[in-house]
């Protein structure tokens, strides 16, 4: 986790750097890159997130495992709960995005959008049971927690907050109305409810800022972080990962870019809010592991 401590703040460097530069350039570059109905952009609109919010699958499959484990019924109960609403997550926050207003637009075929994240989701559920299975790692119930909690903080408050206090206007409507004026990340839309009666447009095209699909990848680069906690065998392969991660994340913010879902801000703070919280549970994962370590030592002095 240390030694990880480094790459974090490479990535969340990269998104800073992308924050300040769009900060002065988004409509410039947006009116250079925007290509209208790109159906290209619009698939990765689709999967884009899909790696990101399967790791909440994988948390959940980590839960189940540990519940097989002789905890008393209670705690059993709580983890099984716990799985459940992981894999509801993933199934539902992956589902709404193959057929919702950000892919390909069909509110009757919403539904088979979740039954096309299921099968992943039930994939990556195995696979957190086999990586828990086979951890001896002490605490793994407080280490999945605490990451679940800051892959859902990450996910969720933060992004819906932003949102829901700038209203920023995605490019791709307001470059069809001339009534809906450009807004830059700082200047919050206050009139967005008279301009969606006006223009006959949903509340969805009012949340520019700051980017969740951005902000759903980069969670990937959270729990690959973190994969050496389980073992200290994917300590190498979790920096491959990550850096995988990260060039996903990149890709899937430039194609936001291109169908003028998102400017350059937008992602940019979008990758920031996930690192951020990714730092902070780095860090109370590096003092739980270290207090662990003496409770360990003084076991052995004892």
């Amino acid at each position: 986790m240390k030694k990880m401590r480094l790459h974090i703040y490479i990535a969340l460097g990269v998104f800073i750097i992308g924050f300040i530069v769009g900060s002065f350039v988004d409509k410039a570059l947006m009116e250079a890159v925007f290509s209208r109905g790109n159906g290209f952009g619009i698939f990765m609109s689709t999967i884009g997130t899909l790696p990101g919010y399967m790791m909440l699958a994988v948390i959940g499959g980590g839960f189940v495992a540990l519940a097989f484990n002789k905890y008393k019924t209670i705690y059993r109960v709580i983890l099984y709960i716990v799985a459940a609403a992981c894999f509801v997550c993933a199934i539902y926050f992956s589902g709404r995005e193959f057929f919702g207003e950000n892919g390909f637009y069909n509110e009757k075929l919403v539904w088979v959008g979740y039954l096309i994240a299921l099968p992943f989701a039930v994939g990556c559920g195995f696979l957190g049971i086999y990586l828990i299975k086979n951890s001896k790692t002490p605490y793994l119930w407080l280490i999945l927690a605490i990451i679940a909690f800051f892959i859902f903080m990450s996910l969720v408050p933060g992004v819906t907050l932003l949102k829901g206090i700038f209203h920023r206007p995605r490019y791709r409507t307001l470059s069809l109305y001339e009534g809906i004026e450009y807004h830059s990340w700082w200047q919050r839309c206050s009139n967005y409810k008279d301009l969606m009666a006006t223009y006959g447009v949903s509340k969805e095209e009012f949340k520019s800022f700051p980017s969740g699909h951005a902000g759903a990848s980069a969670v990937f680069m959270l729990c690959a972080a973190f994969l050496p906690l389980l073992d200290k065998k994917y300590e190498k392969l979790s920096l491959i990962l990550f850096y995988s991660g990260f060039a996903w994340v990149l890709f899937v913010s430039f194609t936001r870019i291109l169908v003028g879902a998102h400017f350059l801000s937008d992602v940019s703070m979008g990758g920031i809010l996930t690192l951020g919280f990714t730092l902070i549970a780095n860090e109370i994962l590096i003092a739980v592991n270290k207090k662990l370590a003496l409770q360990k030592e003084e076991q052995v002095n004892n």
